[in-house]
């Protein structure tokens, strides 16, 4: 029957002697010339003397002097006397080492297992490498001209301000159409961050804007989610299209479509496309990241788990590939810009910038965490007992954290868990619920955890670490919220490596619970990178790479310091008839023929050289940026005119434009960086206007 069987330590003197199997070094390499020293006899049940390794690796017996004199209270979180060290009793352990034994046995020499360790290397990189370069690679179509390789996220249209003013950063805004290639699974890419259509700001859901009964999408739509919507390409497939750029567009009609329910828009946006199947484009209709790739890497790595009997060679390989996989396939980062035709050296070169102090994690987690928990080779058969137990209670869990965007996301919602998903206008559906289970979730493993490291006698210890990490983050909150403009962001690969130590014992629950902890550090470093838990304004605003604004981006943009804007002054026009100026718009007269809205703002205290106090801190806001129908139409800076002595105007030539108007207003940094927009205000088609939060 399995189970963890404990092995105890006892003692005779007051120096403390081991009892502990013996444990020698291997006497030829091991399976794929792995060396691991860490051995223990599996079917020897009396102890011999103890070796020096073993006395050095296992706790001793806490039955010293010291332990005598001390308080009971205080002697009982060391556990008992002697500890009792938790093994795992395999189950059918003669069937677990059948593939260690006839791997053995048809490949007998230690030279042979190196040839056969080099050759399987190579072969596990060239079934990354192909499909990437695939998948990556620049094509062409009929013309010559490049396929452009576009991300679930991408858009012709920048979010927010970034196209600068009247959008002159996104030009051309039609008469250009250019070949894209999508990859597989966009439709299920939703926004974390509210995003600005007209009246409202949508968010976890695809931004697909338009595109009902055959209508173009809006300019900043996500150009695979529309290709999916207007079914072009294939979500389990990915592929390959037209798009078309079609310039200003009044009217984006929704519907639901291939699994897909575009948002309507009832103004006008000055650009748009469309997206149509193009068949002189070469491309595949299949995205080898997930035929190929995935289940290759899949092979390989249960491969190495099966055969292997070194836990360094074992951990470190599949570390290694499976962060390759994550960084360079899976989950790439966004990298890729409508203008973009060959994104491998891009991403090559984010994989290597992270690789390096991704491996020495990967160094320090297998000293302190991995080597105690994954069991070595038996001494006498140089097999690996536990081989298919740790295939399915470690490996397993490890490919389901590495890939929790796919795996875990859909299912709970982990991904943020900021104060604006689980209250308020934003809260984002589930993730209350999600913070509630996964609180408890980790309260009952680490309880479950405490009482295997208590009967180990190494609670104290563990309980002194995690004190020192909790006065840690303490420490880091008090300095955020000491200086203004910082902020204490924890990515969730930070909370993945402060639970690992926890691990560190060899359970199948730790085995489980450390699989998929070590999955969820190498998504979230192979895809984002390694960044600082403090964080100014600007970065946060930054966005993640490419993507959509940062997870803690939500919160400061909801907190953030908004205009107080006067209720507008709404005149009249009409064409003056005679005189110089004839063709001139004026005021309100014969023959009206247009309208005008002029906008101020009110003064602030506090206001010195751009710098706006809020309470006891400030950020540094430079000027005021407006948006009409979401896209930047004025930007005022303070350097050249007081925020009071500002005015915007926007005209409205009648028979031209015959949909409602909408108004946001929001200050900016240096560089022309928004840090958030008021409500929308809406100027109606009768001239009335209707305003929103932020409206003095």
């Amino acid at each position: 029957m399995g189970g963890n069987k404990p092995t105890t330590y006892g003692q005779d003197r007051e120096d403390e002697v081991e009892v502990h199997p013996s444990e020698g070094p291997d006497e030829e390499a091991l399976l794929l010339n792995g060396e691991d020293d860490e051995q223990f006899e599996l079917d020897d049940l009396s102890p011999p003397e103890p070796s020096r390794e073993a006395s050095r690796r296992h706790p001793r017996s806490r039955g010293s002097w010291a332990r005598r004199r001390m308080p009971t209270w205080l002697a009982f979180f060391y556990g008992p006397d002697p500890p009792e060290i938790q093994t795992i009793h395999p189950i059918f352990s003669s069937v677990q080492e059948i593939p260690v034994r006839w791997f053995r046995r048809v490949i007998p020499q230690s030279w042979q297992r190196m040839v056969v360790l080099v050759l399987f290397s190579f072969a596990w990189a060239a079934s990354l490498a192909v499909p990437l370069t695939l998948s990556k690679g620049t094509a062409t179509d009929a013309a010559g001209s490049a396929i452009r390789h576009v991300d679930c996220i991408d858009t012709l249209w920048k979010r927010d301000n970034e196209c600068s003013i009247d959008g002159v950063d996104c030009r051309p805004f039609f008469n250009t159409s250019f070949a894209l290639r999508c990859p597989a699974d966009c439709a299920g890419v939703r926004l974390l961050n509210p995003h600005h259509v007209g009246n409202q700001d949508v968010n976890f859901r695809p931004l697909v804007v338009g595109g009902g009964g055959g209508n173009p999408y809006r300019g900043d739509s996500f150009l695979c989610g529309a290709a999916i919507h207007a079914g072009v390409i294939g979500d389990a497939t990915g592929g390959c299209g037209r798009a078309i750029l079609t310039g200003e567009y009044y009217h984006y009609f929704s519907s639901s479509q291939h699994g897909i329910d575009s948002i309507p828009f009832d103004s006008y946006f000055p650009l748009s496309f469309t997206v149509e199947a193009d068949p002189t484009v070469r491309c595949t209709m299949t995205d080898p990241r997930w035929t190929i790739s995935l289940p290759l890497s899949l092979v390989f790595t249960t491969l190495l788990s099966l055969f292997t009997t070194s836990r360094a060679l074992f951990f470190f390989a599949t570390f290694l590939g499976i962060f390759t996989h994550v960084a360079l396939i899976s989950d790439p980062p966004n990298l890729s810009t409508p203008s973009t035709t060959d994104l491998l050296p891009a991403l090559v070169s984010h994989y290597a910038s992270r690789l390096l102090p991704a491996l020495f994690f990967a160094a320090i987690l297998y000293l302190t965490c991995v080597r105690r928990a994954l069991p070595a080779a038996a001494a006498s058969t140089k097999a690996a007992p536990l081989a298919l137990e740790k295939t399915v209670l470690w490996l397993f869990p490890f490919w389901l954290g590495a890939l929790s965007n796919r795996t875990i996301e859909p299912l709970v919602p982990i991904a943020r868990l900021t104060p604006t998903d689980l209250a308020g206008p934003t809260a984002r559906p589930g993730a209350a619920l999600a913070l509630v289970v996964i609180t408890a979730l980790v309260l009952v493993l680490a309880i479950c955890q405490a009482r295997t490291l208590h009967r180990e006698g190494r609670l104290p210890f563990y309980l002194a670490l995690y004190a020192a990490f909790a006065f840690g983050l303490a420490f880091l909150a008090a300095v955020a919220a000491a200086l203004p403009g910082l902020h204490l962001r924890l990515h969730h690969y930070v909370f993945a490596l402060l639970l690992l130590p926890g691990t560190a014992a060899q359970t199948r629950l730790s085995w489980a619970c450390q699989g998929l902890l070590l999955g969820l550090f190498v998504n979230g470093a192979a895809r984002w990178g390694f960044d600082s838990v403090l964080q100014t304004d600007a970065v946060l605003l930054r966005g993640d790479e490419g993507g959509p604004p940062s997870a803690a981006a939500a919160g400061l943009i909801g907190s953030a310091l908004l205009p107080e804007v006067v209720p507008p002054l709404i005149e009249r026009l009409a064409i003056i008839s005679a005189g110089v100026g004839a063709g001139v718009l004026g005021r309100e007269g014969e023959g009206e023929k247009g309208m005008r809205i002029w906008f101020k703002w009110r003064a602030l205290p506090g206001e010195e050289d751009g710098l706006l106090e809020t309470g006891g801190g400030g950020r540094a806001i430079k000027g005021i940026s407006v948006l009409v129908n979401d896209v930047e139409r004025y930007r005022g800076w303070f350097a050249e005119r007081p925020l009071e002595e500002q005015v915007f105007k926007w005209t409205r030539r009648m028979g031209r434009v015959v949909a409602d108007e909408y108004f946001r207003f929001g200050f900016v940094t240096e560089g022309g960086r928004a840090l958030g927009y008021t409500e929308a205000g809406t100027w109606f088609v009768n001239g009335s206007w209707s305003q929103g939060a932020g409206y003095w």
